[in-house]
C-alpha cells in the first residue's frame, strides 16, 4: 500500500497510528497514575520541610534555655522562660513545658515541640536537649 500526505492525515484524525497500532488514551491513562504520585511526593516534601522546622525550633529554643539557665545566680524559671519565649518567636508550638535540670556544674534543658500534621504516620512532635556549663566565678589567683 502507498502511502501518501493525505493518507496520513486521515489516520492522524481517526486516532491510529501509521502502523496501525491504536494509541488514544495513553496520555490520560499516565495523567491518571501520574498526578497522585505527585501530589503524594510534594506533600512529603512539605511535611520534611515542617519537621525540620520544627527540630530547628526545638534546638534553638533548648540552647537559648541553657544558656539562661547557666548564667551566674540564674534560676530554672529563667530558663524555662527563655525557651518558652525561643519557640513563640521562631512561630512553634510547645507540646509540653521546657524541662530544665540542674546539678552543680551543668544545666540541661529539654523542649518538645509539636509538628505540624499534612502527611500521616509522621511523628507529631519533636524534641531536642542542650547541655549548657554553669557559670561561677573564679578568682585571677585561682587560674
Amino acid at each position: 500500500m502507498k502511502w501518501t500526505a493525505g493518507s496520513r492525515r486521515q489516520s492522524r484524525r481517526r486516532g491510529t497510528r501509521a502502523d496501525g497500532g491504536a494509541d488514544r488514551g495513553d496520555v490520560t491513562a499516565q495523567l491518571v497514575i501520574l498526578t497522585p504520585l505527585m501530589v503524594l511526593l510534594i506533600m512529603l516534601i512539605v511535611q520534611m520541610a515542617v519537621y525540620f522546622h520544627a527540630a530547628n525550633v526545638a534546638t534553638a529554643a533548648a540552647q537559648s534555655g541553657a544558656e539562661h539557665g547557666a548564667a551566674r545566680g540564674a534560676r530554672s524559671e529563667m530558663a524555662t522562660r527563655a525557651s518558652e519565649q525561643t519557640v513563640s518567636d521562631l512561630g512553634g508550638h510547645l507540646a509540653s513545658a521546657p524541662e530544665v535540670e540542674t546539678d552543680g556544674e551543668l544545666v540541661r534543658v529539654a523542649v518538645r515541640v509539636d509538628v505540624a500534621g499534612i502527611v500521616p504516620f509522621f511523628p507529631s512532635t519533636v524534641e531536642r536537649a542542650a547541655v549548657s556549663p554553669r557559670e561561677r566565678f573564679v578568682p585571677e589567683g585561682d587560674r
